[in-house]
């Protein structure tokens, strides 16, 4: 069976799936760029895609009052379970995580600094899309305030081409297949990948079996500046994802956006 993104199914094999991703880095990274280009002490911080929580926990760890928001209900209901695990310093509070639509949100409450993080911005595949989400982003920053985002950068995309990957995952009882295979479509800038889940028992039998399509847009700089500028942001920055010092190019597949209000 194949379901739009982020069901029931795949948010339950999120966290597993990407259990090798290095959340302390990026949080790292993203305090390094409230230190280099906000104005504005960081205090609120708005996570728009927050999926499970992975990001917006550990910016509480550090001391952000953070609001995360998804569409995908299943994300959000492993986020809030995630309460034990995290030991938040004295006086801080949990993430608040609400579940809502990114291209029409209005909290009425403005923050220093929102986030997009893990491609969110590639989910809005269409221009409309986009506009929608750079426009709420700017409905709830203070002036001034910071917009992280990293994307797919298309110099890349359309130089190295997206192709057929495997991961593998095992776990205690058993292991977890996960096949992508993309289907690019530079005319709009798009990329449709179909992913397959496969989950084995330790004697080989399958325990579960789904799939997703999910449809990914890609960035170029010559277009993401004037979408900025038509949402009342101003481009600041945009390098290798995880690395500030290093220019976007035809190698980073992963860029970072930095833009202000």
């Amino acid at each position: 069976m194949t379901i739009s993104a982020f069901g029931e199914a795949y948010s339950s094999f999120y966290d597993l799936i990407y259990a090798d991703k290095d959340y302390e880095g990026e949080c790292e990274l993203i305090e390094a760029a409230f230190d280099r280009f906000s104005a504005l002490r960081v205090k609120r911080v708005l996570d728009l895609g927050c999926g499970t929580g992975n990001h917006a926990w550990r910016l509480a760890c550090r001391g952000y009052q953070v609001i995360g928001v998804d569409l995908s209900e299943p994300m959000l209901k492993i986020a809030r379970q995630k309460k034990d695990s995290f030991h938040l310093p004295p006086g801080t509070t949990p993430p608040l995580f609400i579940r809502g639509d990114v291209r029409r949100l209005n909290l009425r409450v403005k923050f220093e600094a929102v986030l997009a993080l893990f491609a969110v911005l590639g989910y809005q595949p269409e221009n409309e899309d986009v506009l929608a989400f750079l426009q709420t982003v700017e409905k709830h920053l203070e002036p001034g305030g910071l917009f992280l985002a990293d994307f797919w950068y298309g110099p890349a995309v359309e130089t190295i081409k997206p192709e057929v990957r495997e991961k593998v995952v095992a776990f205690s009882q058993g292991r977890l297949i996960r096949q992508a295979r993309p289907r690019l479509h530079p005319e709009k800038n798009q990329c449709l990948v179909h992913y397959h889940l496969l989950m084995e028992r330790e004697d080989g039998s399958i325990a579960a079996e789904f799939e997703e399509n999910h449809l990914m847009r890609y960035f170029f700089k010559e277009e993401i500046e004037p979408l900025l500028e038509l949402s009342g942001l101003k481009f600041l920055h945009l390098s290798a994802f995880g690395d500030l010092a290093r220019p976007a190019g035809p190698d980073t597949w992963n860029v970072l956006l930095v833009a202000k209000k």
